[in-house]
C-alpha cells in the first residue's frame, strides 16, 4: 500500500506551519503542512497493527479505532492565538496528534491496567517505539489533572520505530514520526463526545476555550458529576458538594437547554455502509439541517484523499478519515460524527435529575 511520503525538510514544514500562524501562507505553505499531515497515515497502520495484538492478550473488552487529524483541525489550531495574540502553536512538525489511536475501556481500572502493560518491560523490550515523555509518564494525565474544560482521559505520545528501525543505517522516512495514544472510560468518551457534537450545533468551540464561558461551565460542571458519581473520583470543584453540582447543572441547562437540544438529535442508522476505510462527511442540506454522509474506501490513500477535498471545499462542516476492522467500534468510538449522543445524556439526566 502507497502511503504519502513526508517532505524531506521538517524545517521547511516549520516555515509553512508559522506562515499559517502568521497569516501570510501561500498555497505551496498549505500544500506542505498537508503533506506532512497525509503522511501519518503509514503510522496509524503500525500503531493500530501493534495496539491490536496487545489488546488481543488482554481478558476485557477494549474499543478500538484510529484517525487521522482534519486538515481543517490543524489549520485552526495554527490560527488559534492566546491572551497575547501570539499563535499557541506553529511549529507543526512537533504537534504530536496528527496521528490518532483511541482505546475506550468500561472503568478506570481496566484502563489503567492495560496502560500500565504496554509501558511494563514485558512489551517495551520487544518494541523499538519511543515514549516521547518517558522522564515524566504522567504528563498528559488529565485523569489526575482534569483540563478546565472538564476533559478527562489520559494520552500517550510516542515516536514512530518498527523493530529493527534503530539498528539500520537507512532508515525509512516515516521513522520518527508522532503518534497520540487516548485512553478514556466509555462515561469520559460520552462526555467528549456531546461536547464536540453540540458545539458542531451551536458553531461554539467549547472544547478549545481559553477563558469559561457559561457554556464551557456546563460542561465542566457534567464531567466532575460523571467523575463523582461513575469512577468515584473529585478532581475539580473541591470545595462543591454533589448537590451543589446538581443544582448549578439544572440551573445552567434552563437558561442554556444544551441536554434538549442533544437529546433531539437523530442517529446514524446505515452501519451498513461502514467499512474499514471511511471517509465522514458532515453537511448541511437545503433546509440548514447538519447530515451525515458515510463514503467507504478499499485502501487508506484515496480515503485520506478525499477526505482532504472535502475539508477544502464551502459545503462540508467537519470531514474525516478514520479506519477500524470493526465498524461498530468505529461508530462508537467516534460518535461525534454521527450525532450519537444518547450515553451522555441518559448519564447527566440520571445524575442530575434533569
Amino acid at each position: 500500500m502507497a502511503y504519502p511520503l513526508p517532505p524531506t525538510s521538517k524545517s521547511a514544514v516549520k516555515r509553512a506551519g508559522e506562515a499559517i500562524a502568521a497569516g501570510a501562507a501561500t498555497t505551496a505553505d498549505f500544500e506542505k503542512v498537508d503533506q506532512w499531515r497525509a503522511s501519518h497515515g503509514y503510522v496509524i497502520n503500525t500503531f493500530q497493527a501493534w495496539l491490536k495484538g496487545h489488546i488481543n492478550k488482554r481478558d476485557y473488552y477494549i474499543e478500538f479505532a484510529q484517525r487521522l487529524k482534519r486538515r481543517n483541525t490543524v489549520v485552526g489550531k495554527l490560527r488559534r492565538v492566546g491572551p497575547d495574540g501570539k499563535p499557541l502553536i506553529s511549529n507543526v512538525s512537533g504537534m504530536h496528534d496528527f496521528a490518532g489511536c483511541r482505546m475506550i475501556f468500561d472503568n478506570i481500572q481496566e484502563l489503567e491496567d492495560f496502560r500500565n502493560y504496554l509501558h511494563s518491560s514485558q512489551v517495551t523490550r520487544n518494541v523499538e517505539h519511543k515514549l516521547r515523555h518517558n522522564d515524566d509518564p504522567d504528563k498528559y494525565n488529565y485523569i489526575e489533572r482534569p483540563k478546565a474544560t472538564g476533559y478527562r482521559g489520559i494520552h500517550d505520545v510516542y515516536r514512530h520505530y518498527p523493530r529493527g528501525t534503530t539498528r539500520q543505517q537507512t532508515k525509512k522516512p516515516w521513522d520518527g514520526l508522532l503518534v497520540e495514544i487516548q485512553y478514556r472510560t466509555r462515561a469520559q468518551h460520552a462526555w467528549a463526545t456531546a461536547v464536540e457534537i453540540s458545539d458542531l450545533l451551536d458553531g461554539e468551540q467549547t472544547k478549545f476555550e481559553l477563558e469559561q464561558s457559561d457554556r464551557g461551565k456546563f460542561f465542566a460542571l457534567a464531567s466532575e458529576i460523571i467523575a463523582r458519581q461513575h469512577e468515584g473520583i473529585m478532581r475539580a470543584f473541591m470545595d462543591a458538594s454533589d448537590g451543589d453540582l446538581r443544582a448549578s447543572l439544572q440551573e445552567m441547562e434552563r437558561s442554556l437547554g444544551i441536554l434538549r437540544r442533544l437529546e433531539l438529535l437523530k442517529q446514524f442508522e446505515d452501519e451498513e455502509l461502514l467499512q474499514k476505510h471511511n471517509v465522514l462527511n458532515i453537511y448541511r442540506d437545503d433546509d440548514g439541517q447538519p447530515k451525515l454522509k458515510v463514503e467507504s474506501f478499499k485502501t487508506a490513500a484515496p480515503a485520506i484523499e478525499r477526505a482532504s477535498e472535502l475539508e477544502a471545499s464551502a459545503t462540508s462542516l467537519n470531514a474525516v478519515y478514520v479506519r477500524s476492522d470493526n465498524p461498530k467500534q468505529l461508530r462508537s468510538a467516534y460518535r461525534n460524527y454521527f450525532y450519537d449522543p444518547i450515553d451522555f445524556v441518559k448519564i447527566i439526566q440520571d445524575e442530575s435529575g434533569l
